[in-house]
């Protein structure tokens, strides 16, 4: 289960840079597949659940929860990601003549990234 962990982690690190919380993070056992349910469960209770072959491919795995875990961070703290630095706002995709890039939606043109390179910081 620490594998499951390990990458639940790189996961929750990543999407943590825009809210302050985090979900609690269970498991369960394995089912007759060898299947495991990862449940994230907010400070109200919310959880949202989704399962996950640990014998697979570690890429497969990570991929998965990537797509799956923020999901949840919308659902749990209505934000969505990348968010406007210093804001729990979420950034807009525009097209800027041939580029896309994400920007504020509130305020246009006082902040704004090309998709691809939203700062880790």
């Amino acid at each position: 289960m620490s594998k499951l962990e390990e990458l639940v982690g790189k996961v929750v690190r990543d999407l943590s840079v825009g809210t302050r919380s985090k979900p609690a993070v269970t498991y369960s056992s394995p089912d007759a597949e060898g299947y495991v349910e990862i449940f994230l469960q907010d400070e109200t209770g919310m959880t949202v659940g989704f399962s996950v072959d640990p014998s697979a491919p570690e890429a497969e795995v990570l991929y998965e929860m990537a797509y799956r875990i923020p999901t949840a961070y919308v659902e749990f703290y209505a934000v969505g990601l990348p968010l406007v630095p210093g804001t729990e706002r979420p950034a807009a995709p525009r097209i800027k003549e041939e580029s896309v890039i994400w920007e504020d939606p509130n305020e246009s043109g006082s902040w704004s990234c090309p998709v691809g390179e939203y700062p880790s910081h």
